[in-house]
């Protein structure tokens, strides 16, 4: 009978004591970094992100897009539609998920100017007169990518991981304003080569207005990267991936004046560079591994 009491006695603390592990597991809650002030460090649902290349912090070079001084413009999918697009932002919709938006803009103008020597019926050549050519170019570039973000990890260290659609537009064009018009008496007046402007075909053509074809981009990326958070909602990441995109580049036409000897006037013809011909690329690419180092914002 003892014996019996005193193994009833050994299982009723046994069992006591394993029910106090199984409610203590119950409610223990999982770790919450936090920074000496007691503010999180890493992101909550609902909060927002906003992040720019650290690349202009860390290093004063690179761009967005590089189009060239004299060919058309041109995408460089890769790594510069993904791992450089200027600004970009999220929504934490959990605490590892969150939908992106990356979207980068520029508008550029240049202007080349060069002095001539100014066409003159009695010219003194003592004290010749001059005036300008210029060449203005003007291109425009407009990026957008929109995803969906994994996260996993529960300490500073955060590895991100996901998909992106991007979409992109670009063109360029230039004008030329010449200083010696041409006329009956200078019928193929002084003009300044700029490298594409003048052409023969009997007689000199020198070009006015020119545009390059237009570039429409759309791609699929997936990518793998990483966060580490410096501080409360404040982190440095980087990440790679691999694309796959579409190109198409519109016709490429200009204008050219010359003097013509059966109207005996001045004309303007245009041009189809491309004689009606597009050009389109398909491909895949990993990005660059040297890709920018992102710095981000949650609030």
């Amino acid at each position: 009978m003892k014996k019996i009491s005193l193994l009833l006695i050994i299982f009723g603390g046994s069992l006591s004591t394993w029910a106090q592990e199984v409610t203590t597991q119950v409610v223990t809650e999982p770790v919450v970094l936090k920074s000496k002030r007691g503010i999180n460090i890493l992101p909550e649902a609902k909060e927002w992100a906003l992040g720019v290349s650290a690349n202009p912090f860390l290093a004063y070079t690179g761009s967005i897009f590089n189009t060239g001084g004299q060919g058309s413009p041109d995408f460089t999918y890769a790594p510069n539609l993904t791992n450089s697009i200027a600004v970009f932002g999220k929504y934490m919709v959990d605490a590892h998920t969150a939908y992106r938006v990356r979207f980068n803009a520029s508008v550029n103008s240049t202007a080349d100017k060069r002095v001539i020597l100014q066409n003159e019926l009695t010219p003194d050549l003592n004290f010749p007169k001059f005036t300008q050519d210029w060449r203005k170019t003007s291109s425009q570039t407009i990026v957008l990518a929109a995803g969906y973000e994994k996260r996993r990890g529960s300490s500073r260290v955060q590895g991100v991981y996901g998909g992106e659609v991007l979409i992109g537009y670009s063109n360029r064009s230039d004008t030329y304003e010449y200083g010696n018009p041409i006329s009956q008496a200078f019928n193929q007046p002084n003009t300044t080569n700029f490298g594409n402007n003048l052409f023969q075909f009997g007689n000199t053509f020198r070009k006015t207005e020119e545009s390059f074809g237009s570039s429409i981009f759309v791609g699929a990326r997936g990518f793998i990267g990483v966060e580490y958070f410096i501080g409360p909602k404040v982190s440095l990441g980087g990440e790679f991936g691999y694309s796959f995109v579409y190109r198409s580049t519109g016709k490429n036409d200009f204008t050219a004046e010359n003097w013509s000897s059966l109207t005996n006037s001045a004309q303007t013809t245009k041009v189809d560079s491309n004689n009606g011909n597009y050009s389109s690329f398909i491909g895949t690419n990993l990005d660059s591994l040297d890709g920018a180092i992102n710095l981000l914002f949650y609030f």
